[in-house]
């Protein structure tokens, strides 16, 4: 009976090895899938995991500002961010829909292509269709945290100075973001391009470094030195823009201006915060 007895032990363990990775297997299709992109009002979503980041940037790195933190890590919650900047065709709905102002170039054949991400709108324009957009599907949505907006704009990279690695934006005549280079005659867009016309990065977000400078959220706290803005009340911009240099497409670069500032170069995107109802 003994032999028996023996052999039965790696059937059992093999069946119970089967039903682990059939209920994880299940688990995930029927549970993570589902949750991995979303769509409101002709917004596509994509869930940014939850987890330890590593933010910030050594001291060393080229091109590194005074005014940003150095490598620190910071827990996050999953959530939602919105794989492309909001476009022209996006903010239009908006404007029909709440008869808000519309923002400065709106009427330029240069920037107003549906496809191309609106410009010219304040942080209160963006504040105000992310209102819009919670009352219109029900869900609250809402401008990103510098954290979660850094956090993103890495896509899974650890240290690295821009979403895609190391590599320069231009590297052995690649572009891989809508910025001013040195050489302006190599640009394939002179102001802002077609969203997602550039390579998306490890979550799948497009556009995370250039194009056109981002609202977040948060309020600009000066770092180090304390800044010359102090005295004001600004809100933080990520990511650089068609108008930017290397530098500014880097994940930690950090911009500031008034939220009543505009200008061609500034955008927006959406997150959605995660629920285990999605």
């Amino acid at each position: 009976m003994k032999p028996k007895t023996e052999n039965r032990k790696p059937k059992t363990r093999l069946l119970l090895l089967l039903v682990l990775v059939t209920g994880v297997t299940f688990f995930y299709l029927n549970s993570a899938l589902p949750q991995e992109t979303l769509e409101a009002q002709g917004i596509s979503f994509r869930l940014i995991p939850g987890g330890t980041y590593l933010l910030g940037s050594p001291t060393g790195e080229p091109g590194r500002y005074a005014d940003e933190s150095l490598p620190h890590q910071v827990r996050l919650g999953p959530f939602y961010l919105a794989v492309q900047e909001t476009t022209n065709a996006q903010y239009g709905r908006f404007l029909k829909a709440t008869g808000h102002p519309a923002p400065l170039y709106w009427e330029d054949k240069n920037l107003n292509a549906p496809n191309q991400p609106v410009v010219g709108v304040t942080w209160e324009d963006a504040v105000a269709f992310t209102q819009w957009l919670t009352q219109a599907t029900g869900v609250p949505h809402r401008l990103p945290t510098e954290q979660e907006w850094e956090a993103a704009s890495r896509g899974g990279l650890i240290g690295q100075p821009f979403p895609w690695g190391s590599a320069a934006p231009d590297a052995a005549g690649v572009f891989r973001a809508n910025y001013r280079a040195n050489d302006l005659s190599k640009r394939r867009f002179h102001l802002t391009a077609p969203v997602g016309s550039f390579p998306a990065n490890g979550f799948g977000l497009f556009d995370m470094a250039g194009n056109v400078a981002e609202w977040c959220l948060d309020r600009y706290h000066p770092l180090g030195s304390g800044g010359p803005f102090k005295p004001r009340i600004l809100r933080l911009l990520k990511g650089g823009s068609w108008y930017s240099s290397a530098r500014d497409l880097r994940c930690a670069a950090r911009q500031s201006a008034a939220p009543d500032y505009t200008d061609g170069y500034i955008g927006f995107r959406v997150v959605r915060p995660f629920s285990s109802a999605h």
